[in-house]
């Protein structure tokens, strides 16, 4: 294998790592926004069952 050879294949090999990379960065960041989306829906119900409860204890 010639020198000019071996410097495309390193190049292919670190392209291919860096896609690789890239990869995984973007299955963690959609993990941490859907994350994010059910803290968010948690947190909005939490605070729609403190609303109700206020209102329940208002009728009482």
């Amino acid at each position: 294998m010639n020198s000019k050879e071996q410097k495309r294949l390193a190049t292919s090999r670190e392209q291919t790592r860096n896609t690789k990379e890239q990869t995984d960065l973007s299955s963690e960041l959609e993990q941490d926004l859907e994350n994010l989306g059910l803290q968010r829906r948690m947190k909005q119900l939490e605070l729609e069952s403190k609303f109700l409860k206020n209102q329940n204890d208002e009728l009482l």
